[in-house]
C-alpha cells in the first residue's frame, strides 16, 4: 500500500508544476495539468521507464539521491520530502511505521504526563496520538473546547479523535471560527502521519470511516496536502467567553515520538468551571 501511496503522491506533486517553475519552456497548452513524466525523470537525472516505475508502484526501493533529487525537481517542503522518504522506505522498513500484525494500543507517555502537571493552572493542554486520537487532556482544556472532551465514564467506552471531531461532530463548526482552515489543516496533518502510518489498521480503518462519513474530507484527502504545524493562532467561538484567540505549540512527546502535546495559551483568561458542561 505504501508504494501505492508513492506513486500517487508523486503524479499529485508533478501535476502541480507548469514548465516554468523548472526552467522549461511553456511551448503549447498541454491537455493535462504538470510536468510530464519524461520531464521529471530528465530533470532528476533517472530513465523514463524507472520512474513510470515509481509512479506505477513496481520500482525497486529508490536511493537516498534518488530521493534527494525528486524533492528538489517536485519543489518539496520539508514536511512533504520527509512524507516522500516515509513512503518509500515501505513497510517492514525501518522507520516505516507499524503494520497491521504489530500494532499496539498506544499508552500516554509519562513525560507528557508529568509536563501537563508542571502547566501553570490557566493553560489548557492535550496529548494527541499517531492518529490524532486525545489520549490525555487536563482540567482546562475541558473548559476551553466543551464538549469535545468525554466525561471519564465516556473516555472508557472509547477515546475521542481530532480528524472525528473536527469532520462529523457539528460543534466544531460552532467553536472554530476558521473551520475550513482548521480542516485543512487537521487533514495535511494526518497525511503527514500516512507516510509512517499507511499500513496501520487503526489509521486505515479513520481513513475509510471518515472518506465515507465526509465529502468535505474526502475532497481534502485526495490534494494529498502535507504539512505539520507547530504553533500558531486558532479563533473559536466560545459558549461562555464569546470570540477568542489563543496560541498554540505542538510539542513533539521525546520518549514517544508518534504523540504530540498541544499546548494552548490563555493569556491569563479565566473560563469558570460552568464552562466545561455548556
Amino acid at each position: 500500500m505504501a508504494r501505492g501511496e508513492l506513486g500517487a503522491f508523486l503524479r499529485e506533486r508533478r501535476g502541480r508544476l507548469v514548465p516554468a517553475d523548472v526552467g522549461l519552456i511553456e511551448g503549447p497548452p498541454r491537455r493535462t495539468p504538470g510536468l510530464r513524466r519524461e520531464e521529471v525523470a530528465e530533470l532528476a537525472g533517472l530513465s523514463a521507464g524507472y520512474y513510470a516505475r515509481l509512479e506505477q508502484g513496481s520500482a525497486p526501493h529508490p536511493s537516498e539521491s534518488v530521493l534527494t533529487a525528486l524533492a528538489r525537481i517536485l519543489r518539496l517542503t520539508a514536511d512533504e520530502e520527509r512524507h516522500l522518504r516515509a513512503l518509500a522506505a515501505g513497510p517492514g522498513s525501518v522507520g516505516a511505521g507499524l503494520r497491521a500484525d504489530d500494532a499496539v494500543p498506544e499508552q500516554v507517555s509519562s513525560s507528557a504526563l508529568r509536563v501537563m502537571e508542571m502547566l501553570k493552572p490557566r493553560t489548557a493542554a492535550i496529548v494527541l496520538g499517531r492518529i490524532g486520537d486525545v489520549l490525555a487532556w487536563n482540567e482546562y482544556a475541558t473548559r476551553l473546547f466543551p464538549g469535545r472532551l468525554p466525561t471519564e465514564e465516556q473516555h472508557e467506552a472509547g477515546r475521542p479523535n481530532n480528524a472525528r471531531y473536527v469532520f462529523c461532530d457539528p460543534r466544531s463548526r460552532e467553536i472554530f471560527s476558521c473551520w475550513e482552515k482548521v480542516a485543512d489543516d487537521t487533514v495535511a496533518h494526518l497525511r503527514a502521519a500516512a507516510g509512517h502510518l499507511v499500513d496501520d489498521p487503526g489509521f486505515r480503518g479513520l481513513v475509510d470511516e471518515l472518506l465515507a462519513a465526509s465529502p468535505e474530507f474526502a475532497v481534502r484527502w485526495e490534494r494529498r496536502d502535507v504539512r505539520r504545524h507547530v504553533s500558531g493562532e486558532k479563533y473559536l467561538n466560545h459558549p461562555v467567553l464569546g470570540r477568542l484567540t489563543v496560541d498554540y505549540e505542538v510539542l513533539a512527546v521525546l520518549d514517544q515520538p508518534d504523540q504530540f502535546l498541544v499546548v494552548y495559551g490563555l493569556n491569563d483568561v479565566e473560563i469558570p468551571e460552568s464552562a466545561a458542561t455548556s
